[in-house]
């Protein structure tokens, strides 16, 4: 008559879950199995979304529970993507490469340094077959490791083998002179009066 629940061995009454159901708390958190829907995850009562056993917090704050999201301490992602979580899937450079697959993100033309590095084009705009950026003439096929004494675009010929090059030479086609004189290239400077003055241009009478 003091029992109730005389069918039940383990009780004397119906408790918090009734007679026939123990009153444990397997996951010490206060509330009776037979009442907790995650009986054995002390931090949840109900699978809530990320079922139990399993924190429903969103670690990185961007609105996506961790538990569905591939890159919970990223805020700016939720699968890790091409570049992994923590990186950017960024184009600086708008070349259809992302940032983190090419070395060279600031730089539309390349995606690797090459020879002349990030910025600077491998380009041989002379066509001598050494690339601009290793090429002191870039744009004389004839000049590649020196500009020489004349410099890029000028030939460091000497036409008329005087031993003068031509860029140093007012008179490049007469070989008896390096500068044109009083009688000009290609004449020469007879001074019969011995006056100084060439023959050509002396009209004083005096020889």
């Amino acid at each position: 008559c003091n029992d109730g629940c005389p069918n039940d061995v383990n009780k004397l009454e119906a408790g918090t879950c009734g007679c026939g159901n123990p009153d444990d708390d397997t996951d010490g958190d206060g509330v009776a199995d037979c009442n907790d829907g995650c009986s054995t995850d002390p931090l949840k009562t109900a699978p809530g979304i990320c079922g139990c056993n399993n924190s429903d917090d969103d670690a990185d704050g961007d609105g996506t529970l961790a538990c569905v999201d591939a890159c919970d301490n990223d805020a700016n992602k939720i699968t890790p993507g091409q570049c992994g979580c923590g990186f950017l899937e960024t184009d600086t450079d708008g070349d259809g490469t992302v940032d983190c697959e090419e070395e060279c993100p600031n730089d539309a033309n390349k995606l690797l340094p090459g020879t002349c590095g990030c910025g600077v084009s491998d380009g041989d705009s002379d066509g001598d077959g050494h690339i601009d950026c290793e090429d002191v003439c870039p744009f004389d096929h004839t000049k590649v490791f020196s500009a020489g004494v004349c410099g890029c675009g000028v030939a460091d010929s000497d036409t008329d083998g005087d031993g003068t090059l031509d860029c140093q030479d007012e008179c490049p086609q007469d070989g008896m002179k390096v500068v044109a004189g009083q009688c000009g290239c290609g004449s020469g400077e007879p001074d019969t009066s011995g006056d100084g003055l060439s023959d050509e241009i002396d009209t004083d009478g005096d020889g």
